[in-house]
């Protein structure tokens, strides 16, 4: 699998309505430490939205189109989180590729070493044979650096997550309710004077089968090419020690993007 940023066509959208269903690929993974605010505010809002269109045509005509959207909400004391993306691949008039996620997330008290944190999720991979998975948690989040230029934190807690798999035709179908251990490592920080790094790790694992984990890397660069405009380059991989039916243990996405800030 490999991804061409070929963009001959950049339309930057209005804010994307914003198709929810973890974070690319099948797995439930959110890079949500690269959208925290780090300004020390009372009440700050924040955001952006990015788009990548490309449209090639040889043998056959491609169409690729990849759209985000994130809102951060601080009240000095609380932290609030909304974020969203959708991806669509065309053939050829055939649809390959269609996946998206909305992820909403809580952080009492996020200046404390020690947070509460809730967050909601719900996610579709068409191209995977997920026809829905929708999840909800809460775990603490523990702050182990903090700069102005790199931060480290760790989270661990519990969610309930229910998903829907079914293949083309409809023949096999699969629902699953699970109760899931999950525990992250997350790490931001600016590598050179115009390249930040955002990178989180999960591993999830149904308590009775700690040895059968869900590990899952989000790495993400963003290049500044002026002060509200950046380029994306993400690669997400998921290990499932226990896959779906129509799914491999090992998948992985490479995403190409720009993205505007305010």
């Amino acid at each position: 699998m490999y991804c061409i940023f070929n963009i001959r066509v950049i339309s930057f959208l209005v804010f994307p309505f914003i198709m929810f269903a973890a974070a690319p690929s099948v797995s439930q993974v959110v890079n949500v430490e690269r959208h925290r605010i780090q300004e020390d505010t009372v009440k700050t809002l924040s955001g952006g939205f990015g788009a990548g269109l490309e449209i090639s045509k040889n043998t056959s005509q491609i169409i690729r189109l990849n759209n985000s959207a994130d809102l951060t909400y601080s009240t000095g004391l609380h932290e609030f989180l909304l974020l969203g993306r959708n991806s669509f691949l065309r053939v050829e008039g055939e649809n390959v590729l269609n996946d998206g996620f909305i992820h909403l997330r809580s952080v009492l008290y996020s200046r404390n070493v020690i947070a509460p944190e809730f967050f909601l999720q719900a996610q579709y991979n068409l191209d995977w044979g997920l026809k829905r998975r929708g999840l909800a948690g809460a775990a603490l989040r523990i702050r182990f650096a903090q700069s102005e230029n790199f931060s480290a934190f760790a989270s661990t807690g519990l969610m309930f997550e229910n998903e829907l798999w079914e293949d083309d035709e409809g023949a096999l179908r699969e629902e699953r309710n699970l109760l899931k251990s999950t525990t992250s490592v997350n790490l931001r920080g600016r590598i050179a004077e115009n390249l930040d790094l955002a990178a989180i790790s999960y591993y999830q694992a149904r308590p009775d089968r700690m040895h059968k984990p869900r590990f899952t890397s989000d790495w993400q660069l963003r290049f500044r090419i002026s002060e509200n405009l950046r380029f994306v380059f993400q690669f997400v991989s998921t290990y499932d020690s226990d896959p779906p039916f129509r799914s491999s243990d090992f998948i992985y996405k490479i995403n190409n993007m720009l993205e505007v800030r305010f």
